[in-house]
């Protein structure tokens, strides 16, 4: 099945985010867990958790097809320790939220390195990882690939799987493909978006794609710069997208919308079920 739908709003309770992907004819869906601006928050009262987890079930949504968005406040590389300390601690606070939620993977970005080698920030990361995983034994990680610029890692294949061999539980950990973000980090989209996930799955196996951003583009291959469009208002188009979602690998894994326009989403979600 696809899971297919936006990334929805939280806004006055998390419980309504099932409701409002519903509403558009979404079958998946993506969410924060909380708000993802500030460091800390709220705890997540169990009266919500167990609201979103009804709402799912009542809804026909199963744990497999929303993809929760740990704070882009988060750097896994960071060398410095205090705020790779405050990081951490926020991550596992995520966690927490994701599995009270009922859901199995939380994505996140892999970070920058910020000064040294590229090798340091990948094995940070990797090591960061261990050890949210350490306090989750039923969580999975996504890292979510990067367009890259400047010590942002994750850019490539290879840095994914560096980070990813690095871990110790690495068995638990998969990733995201962004396609705007494949798309400014010089992998073709445009032209190449089948053979192009034909090679991560012979990299990775089918079973290491834990979920996709499908997102058109605003700026040009190997831009190594992050603009969302709309799916066939970009600069990739909507060929490509139609030609992916028809892959086996991209069954039963959230396919989450980012894209700018939320009056099109009914349109792309439909779009995209069709082809």
């Amino acid at each position: 099945m696809l899971y297919i739908g936006p990334h929805v709003s939280i806004s006055s309770s998390i419980a309504l985010a099932p409701e409002r992907a519903h509403a558009l004819g979404a079958t998946g869906f993506g969410l924060f867990t909380k708000n993802q601006r500030v460091w800390s928050a709220p705890p997540l009262e169990e009266a919500a958790a167990s609201a979103f987890r009804k709402a799912m079930k009542d809804l026909g949504y199963s744990s497999r097809s929303a993809l929760p968005h740990a704070s882009y406040l988060i750097n896994p590389a960071t060398p410095e320790q205090d705020k790779r300390n405050r990081a951490l601690s926020l991550f596992k606070d995520e966690c927490d939220r994701t599995l009270r939620l009922g859901l199995e993977v939380i994505n996140i970005h892999p970070g920058s390195y910020k000064e040294g080698e590229k090798e340091d920030g990948l094995k940070r990361t990797a090591s960061f990882l261990d050890e949210a995983l350490e306090s989750y034994p039923g969580l999975r990680i996504a890292i979510e690939n990067t367009a890259g610029g400047g010590t942002i890692i994750g850019t490539t294949f290879e840095e994914l799987d560096m980070i990813i061999s690095s871990a110790r539980e690495r068995d638990r950990i998969g990733i995201t493909i962004d396609t705007a973000h494949l798309f400014g980090s010089s992998y073709n989209v445009k032209d190449d978006a089948v053979s192009i996930m034909d090679s991560f799955i012979a990299r990775f196996g089918k079973e290491k794609l834990y979920g996709m951003h499908l997102n058109d583009s605003k700026v040009a291959l190997g831009s190594h710069r992050d603009r969302h469009e709309s799916i066939g208002k970009g600069l990739i188009g909507a060929e490509p997208f139609l030609a992916l979602v028809k892959m086996d690998a991209l069954q039963d894994i959230p396919l989450v919308l980012e894209t700018p326009d939320e009056n099109a989403w009914k349109d792309e979600i439909n779009m995209l079920l069709e082809a």
